[in-house]
């Protein structure tokens, strides 16, 4: 069922993959993620911006986003190879 979530699988019955399909459409989540009544959404000060300017009248709570540093690939280590010599 794994290679069957990343997409389809040759010989795979088609009849399985579409049963798959089917029950990750029919999926409905309990709480939505846009009811505001909860609490509002929190966005940036850029998309409070735009809805102000779009005229919506959403409520929402303005928070600084937080920016990630770029994960660094890991080195990789050097292997010396017999006979190889430098030149």
């Amino acid at each position: 069922m794994k290679r069957i979530q990343k997409g389809p699988v040759r010989g795979i019955s088609f009849k399985l993959q579409e049963e798959e399909r089917e029950r990750k459409d029919n999926y409905v989540p309990e709480v939505s993620a846009l009811d505001t009544s909860v609490g509002g959404l929190e966005v940036d000060g850029d998309t409070k911006a735009l809805l102000d300017a779009l005229n919506f009248d959403i409520p929402v709570t303005v928070v600084n986003p937080i920016l990630a540093a770029p994960e660094r690939a890991p080195r990789r280590e050097r292997r010396t190879v017999p006979g190889a010599a430098r030149t």
